[in-house]
């Protein structure tokens, strides 16, 4: 096809589609593999949310680190898709909470009743704690592992007891 006709064929509406493939001349030839299509189709839905998710996480302040961590992102890529969105970034160490965020980004990680930050579920509760308390995802994730890990080891030494 030259590039004009892919430029045409891309502005067709599915009426002109209709009419081409029902047409007697052979102008194109079409067939849809249903269950391809709808396994593409969820892919594609699952790969919008995921670039939402990592979209998101960068706006709030994640981290190469954490990146690297959720979305297997390297640096470069991480670096690069903030220069996409216009993201820019504090240099130096990410901030802590002052103690009333703290607080409340226990609070609300507590009350969501998960045990562990690995999951894209948690990280979903610390991208929503960030937001609410106005604080970098760094600093909510660098928290919620903190509190984690504290919580295993004392639970291994009792266990150990």
């Amino acid at each position: 096809m030259t590039i004009e006709e892919v430029r045409q064929l891309s502005q067709l509406t599915v009426d002109d589609l209709h009419y081409l493939m029902q047409s007697s001349v052979s102008v194109l030839n079409l067939s849809i593999n249903h269950d391809n299509f709808w396994i593409i189709v969820q892919q594609s839905r699952t790969e919008q949310k995921r670039m939402q998710r990592i979209d998101r996480a960068l706006a709030l302040g994640g981290s190469i680190e954490l990146m690297q961590t959720y979305f297997g992102l390297s640096a470069a890529e991480v670096s690069a898709r903030r220069r996409l969105k216009g993201i820019d970034t504090a240099r130096g160490r990410t901030q802590a909470p002052d103690e009333e965020a703290d607080a409340g980004i226990w609070t609300q990680w507590d009350a969501s009743g998960l045990n562990s930050p690995d999951s894209h579920d948690a990280l979903d509760v610390m991208m929503l704690a960030a937001e609410l308390h106005n604080v970098s995802l760094t600093a909510v994730w660098t928290r919620v592992t903190t509190w984690c890990r504290e919580r295993d080891r004392k639970g291994n030494k009792r266990e150990a007891v």
